[in-house]
């Protein structure tokens, strides 16, 4: 009895110790891996923010410098500009970066973010999400667009632009799904393997054997949802995630299934 107690107690303190162990610490350290500057063009001032290689051995070292273009995403797309303007009111570049730094630690929605990424990569203190190769078609073929008519009737696309598409088709948002779709097309945009841009071009050249309409707006959105069905059954497309996702696994918070 004594000895089962003592068991007891050596493994309620074992997984005390192993809970109490520090977890991977993100949040206090953007400024290794996120650049932030001011620049004038044209005389109009404006900031530049990014993603960059940090340089520091860290837990999160290896997450950042495998994909910076998908943490660039999450930065861009799910972090506040509201203090835009004060940003670009103050002296000098010490102060510039002195104040965002402050308010991005502060910043809910990117914070939520990168906690997540982090304890589902590298702390693995919350499972991977499952996520079917329909799911992310779904949301990979969203950055294919047919922008706007000309005047003669022609089809004026582009590949990984906006958040339009996103935003008037999906009610709620997948940041990992969104950053992962972005920064694949964008690696393989003009790539020998799967330029993303060839199929594309394809795909435009199918939508005019087919008559979508008279009105050009109503012609407009037909062409675009056509377009979202051509890249979401293309193989290349497909094959090009299916090769990203392999390559990248260990520092996606998803897992990637047929179905």
């Amino acid at each position: 009895m004594k000895k089962l107690i003592l068991t007891t107690i050596i493994l309620t303190l074992i997984t005390i110790q192993g809970y109490g162990q520090k977890q991977c610490d993100i949040k206090t350290h953007y400024e290794d891996f996120i650049s932030i500057q001011k620049s004038i063009y044209n005389e109009k001032a404006y900031l530049t923010k990014g993603v960059i290689e940090t340089q520091k051995k860290s837990c999160f070292s290896d997450l950042v410098n495998n994909n910076p273009m998908f943490i660039d995403y999450l930065l861009t797309n799910f972090s506040s500009n509201a203090n835009y303007q004060n940003l670009l009111d103050l002296p000098d570049s010490i102060a510039i970066r002195n104040r965002y730094f402050n308010d991005l630690k502060k910043d809910s929605l990117f914070n939520s973010v990168m906690t997540d990424l982090v304890n589902k990569t590298i702390d693995k203190t919350t499972p991977k999400d499952r996520i079917s190769m329909d799911k992310l078609l779904n949301v990979a073929v969203k950055y294919f667009s047919i922008m706007r008519l000309t005047d003669e009737g022609h089809y004026v696309g582009k590949v990984c632009v906006g958040l339009n598409d996103i935003k008037k088709t999906e009610s709620e948002r997948k940041p990992f799904i969104e950053a992962f779709s972005f920064s694949s097309i964008f690696k393989h945009y003009q790539s020998e393997e799967y330029s993303m841009y060839d199929e594309f071009v394809k795909a435009i050249k199918e939508l005019y054997k087919v008559n979508l309409g008279i009105d050009k707006d109503e012609k407009l959105l037909r062409a675009q949802g056509a377009m979202f069905l051509l890249m979401r059954n293309n193989e290349n497309l497909k094959k090009m995630l299916k090769n990203e996702y392999e390559k990248q696994k260990d520092h996606l918070p998803f897992v990637l299934t047929d179905n």
